[in-house]
């Protein structure tokens, strides 16, 4: 099944999307988790030390009290003056001692003395209070049953109970013989914990004091009750315990980023995403004018020269790279055209001279049909010179118009032999003619007709003057090159001649067309490397031929 794929506009708009907004929604997806956890972990740090800071202000209160009970009681006389309320003395001694041993919690907490029933002798607070307190509940019903100091939260919901005291402590005075004769209680309102924890936390933080069972007493927040412990919005909680006594401090501290700060920032990436979306389509849409738009030309031209339409061009003004490749497109197509017609103006040559080459091959054909007839009206007039002279005309005329480029070894040297016969009833005689050609050599390929000039000019020329001349050919081979040579023992060959031959490339020369026609067959047939090589000594000339060693028909 073959699978659909985006076009290039897709491709590009696709690309757009990916590469502005992926990028912009991962940076700010890690930005916002990397700043939100950094905010949060900066605010655990500060919550961690104002609490520990509120619980030991806490524990630091209580121990407070604890040590001005003990140091009121200490020297029994408190529990004397419990004896004697009625003289000016005794009651100004009570004030005295009361006020110096709670300087440390001056502020911070109220002192009042009861006795063992319940009755309100003195008191450091200012404004008034009830004359007893019940023995069978509360603070004193706690105190009775223990010793040492006694905390204790009052109960908000009892008619009796000081609405402003939030926590009560209680310690147990005794005389020298160990008879309790009263109780130090120690009252605690909302502004003593406020004095006490004022300027360790922040206005926005909100502290709660619990009991030992988990009830709240105190909060930092008057409007706050202990229904709404749980209720704040986007709050961070953390508590702790104070050890000694069982009390827990609970700190709630506002979220370093608010719920509708999160979602305006989610707003704002939201437009961002939008924005890029929009960037992205905007800038795929330009990027396809200036991209798409060109290589559609193209191919739609492209289409055109596949369906044989080659007047076809893309015109372009631009300068960039898709206007170079469009002038190539063009330029392409104009040469594949030049090309095209150049291809068929010269198979209309070639077919033009396929014709006349069957006209003329009439004439070697009539020409050859003659040399038959002189040949057989010789015989028959016992005139065998030139039945000889015709016979062997005719076969080298049959060799000359055969439609075969190529012949073997063997075959040129038949024709040789023709062309000997021919020579010496021309020269009576006067030269002996032989080969020495290994048998191997016999059924290698060469050109048809390229000996017969080389034996020619060495008749003609070499043996000019000449009673008993003498003429070889030999061939060797060697690393895949032939070497035909064409020795005679003649007069030799000028120098002229010799440089004339042995050029790189030798002009047309009168007299010596056979020669030069050679020599252009070899280059055309075989390249630079191979040719025709002369040598002139003082008894001859030798002539070479140098062509590949081969015996299958490349070029037929």
């Amino acid at each position: 099944m073959k699978h659909k794929t985006l076009s290039f506009r897709g491709q590009i708009f696709l690309s757009c999307f990916l590469v502005t907004l992926v990028p912009l929604l991962l940076t700010s997806v890690v930005m916002v988790r990397l700043f939100t956890a950094s905010l949060n972990r900066q605010s655990e740090q500060e919550a961690n030390r104002q609490i520990t800071e509120i619980r030991s202000r806490f524990a630091a209160l209580l121990d407070d009290c604890e040590e001005a009970c003990r140091e009121i009681t200490k020297n029994g006389s408190v529990a004397r003056y419990m004896i004697d309320t009625t003289t000016v003395e005794m009651q100004r001694g009570m004030y005295v001692s009361l006020y110096q041993a709670s300087q440390e919690i001056y502020g911070h907490g109220q002192v009042s003395v009861y006795d063992v029933g319940g009755k309100l002798r003195f008191t450091t607070d200012t404004l008034s209070r009830a004359d007893s307190l019940p023995m069978y509940w509360g603070i004193l019903k706690k105190a009775s049953g223990q010793d040492g100091m006694t905390w204790y939260r009052t109960d908000p919901y009892l008619a009796l109970t000081d609405a402003r005291v939030l926590m009560q402590g209680a310690y147990a005075i005794e005389n020298p013989g160990g008879a309790r004769t009263g109780y130090l209680v120690l009252d605690f309102t909302r502004e003593n914990f406020d004095n006490v924890f004022s300027g360790f936390y922040s206005q926005t933080d909100t502290i709660w004091l619990l009991d030992s069972h988990m009830r709240p007493f105190y909060c930092s927040r008057p409007d706050y009750d202990e229904t709404k412990l749980n209720e704040a919005e986007d709050a961070q909680y953390l508590w702790t315990q104070e050890p000694a006594r069982g009390f827990y401090v609970i700190l709630c501290r506002q979220a370093p980023i608010s719920s509708p700060a999160m979602q305006t920032m989610g707003t704002v990436l939201l437009a961002m995403s939008l924005l890029s979306l929009v960037l992205s389509m905007v800038i795929s849409g330009a990027l396809t004018r200036n991209i798409v738009k060109p290589v559609s030309q193209l191919d739609k031209a492209m289409e055109k020269v596949k369906e044989g339409d080659l007047n076809i061009r893309v015109h372009s003004s631009r300068t960039d790279e898709l206007g170079r490749l469009t002038d190539s497109f063009n330029g392409m197509v104009r040469d594949l055209k030049t090309y095209l017609e150049e291809k068929v103006q010269q198979q209309k040559d070639l077919n033009e001279t396929t014709l006349r080459l069957y006209q003329t091959q009439l004439n070697p054909h009539f020409l050859y049909n003659t040399l038959d007839t002189i040949k057989w009206n010789a015989k028959i007039n016992q005139i065998p010179e030139i039945a000889v002279l015709a016979e062997n005309l005719a076969v080298i005329l049959r060799k000359s118009i055969s439609s075969r480029p190529f012949i073997t070894l063997r075959e040129e040297l038949d024709t040789i032999d023709s062309y000997i016969r021919i020579q010496k009833i021309r020269f009576s005689g006067r030269f002996l003619y032989e080969t020495e050609i290994p048998d191997l050599l016999e059924e290698s390929m060469i050109p048809k007709m390229i000996l017969q000039p080389l034996v020619e000019n060495a008749i003609i020329h070499g043996l000019d003057g000449c009673d008993n001349g003498y003429i070889c050919i030999y061939a060797a081979q060697k690393d895949g090159v032939l070497s035909i040579s064409v020795t005679d023992d003649g007069c030799g060959m000028s120098q002229d001649m010799v440089d004339w031959i042995n050029s790189p490339a030798p002009a047309k020369r009168d007299g010596h067309l056979g020669l030069y026609n050679v020599i252009q067959i070899l280059k055309i047939y075989y390249g630079e490397e191979y040719g025709m090589h002369a040598e002139a000594m003082e008894d001859g000339t030798t002539v070479t031929l140098r062509l590949p060693f081969r015996k299958d028909v490349e070029h037929e």
